[in-house]
């Protein structure tokens, strides 16, 4: 016998269930990055849109080189960071009465309506966080405008995970979208490779293993603006520990901006080993992130990731040198003014983590039901709009993500 939609209340589980594995299974990205623990955010019986979690990222600590280690206990100091529930994906579908109630089985509710729903969800989710990850990193390779995709420009990305020490194993992955991939293949057809990995290439155009990475294919990548002003300068020398702001000149007047996601380097801050603290012989990247506009006279203050830390004693935060001085040289990485680039993505599953917590569901409603599988949430409610006598249902997402190891990233452009 056909399960009725209407009748067999069993139904509303089974079918929110089948749309959080369909979306889990469609979200790339997501798949591939860190989930936050339901320890961090229990107590409640459902989250709304614009909810702020607090979230722990992991503690760093610094080897001592002493035995008696009475003056130099550290404290267990992990950075808590605000989390807003802000990725929201909602699709509100109509349903013909008439058929609501004699027909539509199950299988045919989730064949027709429910699955290519999700497909739309998995697309606007993957996107936004997509977006997000890609604004919080900031380390960045190869050269805007060249187009190069070659051994060299991924192996550099390499580099920068090793550099900062993320993990050497298995969760390190790449995306690029399918014109990248194509120029990728053809810059290693005549490289020694394993035999599985160039069967890939010759049958199916794209590289499985490769340079230390899994490769995939994302055409949903960020694609980042930069501002009109992509030269400018130090204007106010930075002096405070853990100063997460920047004050530039050398802007246009009020017009000149520097926008969310543009990468740039300062002359005289050099990156530091995350462990040893030893000066590395480059320069540390920094992002903007938020848009900033210049005041009138071309100054204009920059929200920065990572913050300015110089000393390595008590917490291993350290990251650079030496401050900003007044007068540094800002050098974008990100490419010429008012120009748009698609970047790729290099990154260690522990750079991100996201959030997709259970939704709160009404009461007295035909159906409503929130289910959460691997990670992934999705809720279904349904219920009779009595002013225009139809049966609204409506699908919902709702996460957030947080970059734990931003540095455990790098975004490649060409």
């Amino acid at each position: 016998m056909t399960n009725s939609f209407s009748t067999n209340k069993e139904a509303q589980g089974i079918i929110v269930e089948g749309a959080a594995q369909r979306l889990s299974d469609k979200v790339q990205f997501c798949k591939n990055i860190g989930k936050i623990d339901a320890d961090e955010y229990k107590g409640k019986n459902g989250f709304n849109a614009g909810d702020v979690l607090n979230v722990s990222k992991p503690a760093r600590f610094i080897p001592q080189n002493t035995m008696d280690i009475t003056s130099s206990i550290q404290a267990v100091v992990e950075e808590t960071v605000p989390l807003t529930l802000d990725v929201i994906a909602t699709i509100g579908l109509e349903l013909d009465t008439s058929e609501e109630v004699t027909d539509l089985s199950l299988q045919r509710m989730a064949d027709r309506v429910i699955a290519p729903a999700i497909d739309a969800i998995a697309l606007n989710v993957e996107e936004k966080f997509l977006e997000k990850a890609m604004k919080a990193t900031y380390n960045l390779v190869g050269t805007a405008g060249s187009e190069t995709y070659d051994v060299s420009t991924i192996l550099a990305a390499k580099d920068k995970l090793n550099q900062y020490l993320a993990p050497k194993d298995e969760k390190r992955n790449l995306l690029l979208d399918t014109q990248a991939g194509s120029a990728a293949v053809l810059a290693r057809k005549g490289l020694f490779n394993a035999q599985g990995e160039l069967s890939k290439q010759y049958k199916r155009g794209y590289i499985g293993q490769a340079d230390g990475f899994t490769w995939m294919e994302n055409e949903l990548l960020y694609s980042h603006t930069n501002g009109t002003d992509v030269s400018f300068e130090v204007s106010t020398t930075v002096s405070v520990e853990g100063q997460s702001t920047l004050v530039v000149e050398g802007l246009t007047n009020t017009t000149g901006t520097v926008t969310a996601g543009t990468s740039f380097t300062i002359d005289g801050v050099f990156a530091v080993h995350p462990v040893t603290k030893k000066v590395y012989p480059f320069l540390q990247a920094f992002v903007a992130t938020a848009t900033a506009t210049a005041n009138g006279s071309g100054v204009a203050t920059v929200a920065v990731s990572p913050s300015f830390n110089t000393v390595a004693a008590g917490n291993g935060l350290q990251n650079i040198d030496a401050f900003p001085v007044d007068g540094a040289t800002c050098n974008v990485l990100t490419g010429a003014a008012s120009t748009d680039y698609t970047h790729g993505l290099a990154f260690h599953k522990s750079a991100f983590r996201m959030i997709s917590p259970k939704l709160m569901v009404p009461e007295g409603v035909s159906i409503g039901a929130s289910k959460t599988v691997q990670g992934i949430t999705v809720r279904m409610v349904q219920d009779w709009d009595q002013l225009k006598g139809r049966m609204v249902t409506r699908l919902d997402f709702l996460g957030g993500l947080v970059a734990d190891r931003p540095e455990f990233a790098c975004r490649i452009t060409s």
